[in-house]
């Protein structure tokens, strides 16, 4: 059963926003698009395992918590939790091309990937069990006494890890609905009631994670993003007003509600509340009184009054 949905990421949205809004010259485009495809690499993954979860047959009493952002002596992040009668199943979901080689001494994963690049990068071993240990004691502090393991989860077959110790668990997404389905039922510790009210204590503990507008990185800065209602349709910047409708010259489409993407667009950048200066500034439009109309028609928290009227997302 699940107990918690998958959060939308975030990220993958402010991404795509920098790639709508930067120009394909700027030097830092390249970037963008590496950044953005990782997001995507990692969210297809994660959604790739959702999948065979819910293929999967489970006859034992369970509950699944997708995103769980918890905090004992410091915030540890969870891909997806699975609550039994018998202890915790803590699933992290790893999608990266080439090779990965686990080292031991020092503790450290190192991708080769197919274009013969080498990233050194924090194991998920070590990341794994940090997180039974950090869970662990965030039970303790509420005088559960309850076990904690870990699964390291591969998105797809082609995925190559090497040196995985053989005490842990490791499996590839497709694998999932078999591994459910033959693991062993313990000796129960906790009845049903008592794994939702886990279930229901966790949730009520998230620490809701709030990120830096992707401007304030510099890599990114606000005075390169391209002002100007943007065209879904064709994927481009400039259309203009026309009796009620923005319109794309260069497709021709019509859209009544184009400026909404783009008025989020700049919330998403910039973190900063909207003025009517600013929205005819991005929307390219000299018109007081149709801005201060559009900004009303959208669910935005007004403050103030007249032209010191604030909207926020």
């Amino acid at each position: 059963m699940i107990w918690k949905e998958r959060e939308k990421s975030r990220t993958k949205e402010e991404l795509e926003t920098v790639l709508r809004r930067l120009p394909k010259r700027h030097a830092q485009y390249g970037q963008a698009e590496k950044d953005y495809y990782a997001e995507v690499a990692g969210q297809a993954g994660e959604e790739r395992f959702d999948h065979y979860y819910a293929a999967s047959r489970v006859t034992f009493p369970h509950l699944m918590l997708h995103d769980v952002r918890l905090k004992s002596f410091r915030i540890f992040q969870m891909d997806s939790v699975m609550i039994t009668q018998w202890g915790i199943y803590m699933f992290e979901v790893k999608n990266m091309n080439g090779r990965m080689l686990f080292n031991s001494h020092p503790v450290q994963m190192l991708q080769m990937k197919e274009d013969g690049t080498v990233i050194g990068r924090k194991s998920p071993l070590e990341q794994m069990a940090e997180n039974e240990w950090l869970l662990e004691e965030w039970l303790r502090e509420r005088e559960i006494l309850f076990p904690a393991r870990s699964v390291l989860v591969l998105s797809y077959s082609k995925q190559i890890a090497e040196n995985v110790p053989a005490s842990q668990p490791i499996l590839f997404s497709h694998q999932v609905p078999r591994f459910l389905h033959t693991l062993p039922v313990e000796k129960a510790i906790l009845n049903p009631d008592e794994m939702k009210a886990l279930g229901d204590m966790m949730i009520a503990a998230l620490v809701h994670f709030t990120p830096k507008p992707i401007c304030d990185n510099p890599r990114y800065p606000i005075a390169a993003m391209r002002r100007g209602v943007w065209c879904a349709a064709c994927d481009r910047i400039g259309m203009v007003r026309r009796y009620g409708n923005w319109r794309c010259p260069s497709c021709g489409v019509l859209d009544k509600n184009a400026h909404v993407r783009t008025i989020r667009d700049w919330f998403l950048l910039t973190g900063e509340p909207m003025t009517n200066r600013l929205g005819r500034e991005i929307l390219c439009v000299d018109d007081r009184r149709l801005v201060t109309r559009l900004l009303g028609g959208m669910e935005l928290k007004k403050s103030g009054s007249r032209k010191g009227s604030i909207y926020r997302l």
